[in-house]
């Protein structure tokens, strides 16, 4: 069962990743899930996790709780 709710969604070139925030001294950037990277072109919103288009974030998406919480490793 997918995780279903609001998400951080990072658009990049044509592809919609789910994203979260990192905290970086006293500035807030938001990471893609699958590659843990940004970049300043990405557009990024809030949205409903159906609207994910990446392949590698909504496998990880399918592995997250109610609360939307992943715990990756063992």
């Amino acid at each position: 069962m997918a995780f279903t709710g609001l998400v951080n969604i990072v658009k990049r070139k044509k592809l919609l990743h789910c994203g979260f925030k990192v905290r970086l001294g006293g500035d807030v950037k938001i990471a893609s899930v699958c590659n843990n990277t940004w970049n300043l072109a990405d557009e990024v919103y809030e949205d409903i996790s159906s609207s994910v288009t990446c392949k590698r974030c909504k496998k990880i998406l399918e592995k997250a709780d109610e609360d939307g919480c992943v715990r990756k490793g063992r």
